[in-house]
């Protein structure tokens, strides 16, 4: 796969990451982990299947962290917290097992 602009690469990389996203949000509201689970499986065999496997799971795993940044940022500015305030909350809440 080749790409011609920085448009057309975020064409091609953000909406399995917005599926996988959604799922997550989805699954979270309805207590289902199923479905996150079947948008993962979905996106990752789409990406095994495509003519380049390693090139489809590099632009999955681009896309899902170019849409964690996006995401960071919009939620720094709407909350006028740093992305450094905001990642460590989410270390805090989700990674530290610690407390």
């Amino acid at each position: 796969m080749s790409v011609e602009s920085p448009d057309e690469l975020m064409h091609t990389i953000l909406p399995p990451a917005l599926e996988v996203l959604t799922a997550w949000s989805i699954a979270e509201t309805e207590a289902d982990p199923a479905i996150f689970h079947h948008a993962m499986n979905r996106a990752f065999g789409d990406a095994g299947g495509a003519q380049d496997p390693w090139r489809g799971f590099a632009d999955l795993m681009f896309g899902l962290s170019s849409l964690s940044g996006i995401l960071l940022g919009e939620l720094a500015a709407a909350t006028g917290r740093s992305r450094g305030d905001i990642l460590h909350a989410v270390h805090l809440r989700y990674l530290d097992t610690t407390g």
